[in-house]
């Protein structure tokens, strides 16, 4: 299948995406409740199509953010993009059908929960639960990696944030969200060892940077700006995915 087709493909599973976002918690809840009319509502016809679905978004209210129609084309694009992508940087042994349908699978549900984090600043166990459990399953049966990697990637991607969310419980204040650490287990599981210690530097390397702009901001009066985490999470497993190799080349030069 050639990159464009790919390309063409993820412009079409952004529709769903984009369903499955709003769909997710807590975009339909408020207060905890389930909010009126907001599930199960069907997929609207639009919401399959590319750029069409942007158009209908900016009609059609939504439950809580009638107004935010510019994600719908932004995640068609990014799916787009990272299919398209995929052709060229996921390696050989990976492309066997069903691990090149189970990777997209990957790409697809972290796009969406780096959007519901985005909006909501929550990682919802709805996408988060199962992706772990995928990426486990997925683990023992990835080429050219031991079976144990993807156990012990996922061990250590909860080890990593799980004392910055046991701390943020007991002092009642949002340091880490267990989302958080159930999403960098994921990312453990997927990844392995190494290329999660560099999704993670990664991932705390441009969080880092927009903490900064975020917080020169405030001090011009943005104070509503937040800061979720899932979101340079996701970007730094990404970049992992596909450019671990090359990184990992480029530092031992160096070493």
């Amino acid at each position: 299948m050639e990159p464009g087709l790919l390309a063409i493909l993820g412009l079409f599973v952004g529709g769903p995406l984009n369903a499955v976002i709003d769909r997710s918690p807590p975009h339909d809840h408020v207060d905890g409740v389930i909010a009126e009319g907001a599930r199960p509502r069907p997929i609207r016809w639009w919401e399959w199509l590319p750029v069409v679905s942007a158009i209908g978004a900016a009609k059609s209210p939504r439950v809580p953010y009638p107004n935010f129609w510019i994600r719908y084309p932004i995640v068609e694009l990014s799916t787009a993009a990272l299919f398209g992508l995929a052709w060229y940087r996921l390696p050989d042994s990976l492309w066997p059908l069903w691990l090149v349908v189970v990777s997209f699978v990957f790409i697809s549900t972290l796009i969406a929960l780096a959007f519901v984090d985005f909006e909501t600043t929550f990682l919802p166990n709805t996408l988060v639960l199962p992706l772990l459990a995928l990426a486990i399953v997925v683990s023992f049966f990835v080429p050219d990696r031991e079976w144990w990697q993807g156990l012990a990637g996922a061990a250590a991607g909860y080890a990593a944030f799980y004392p910055f969310a046991w701390i943020g419980d007991r002092l009642n204040r949002p340091v880490m969200g267990w989302g958080d650490v159930k999403l960098t287990a994921a990312l453990g599981a997927i990844l392995g060892l190494a290329p999660l210690a560099v999704a993670l530097y990664l991932g705390v390397l441009i969080g880092g940077a927009v903490a900064v702009v975020v917080y020169a901001g405030r001090l011009f009066g943005f104070n509503r700006i937040l800061i979720p985490y899932g979101p340079y999470l996701v970007t730094g497993g990404i970049i992992s995915i596909f450019y671990f190799r090359p990184i990992a080349d480029w530092i031992s030069d160096r070493l």
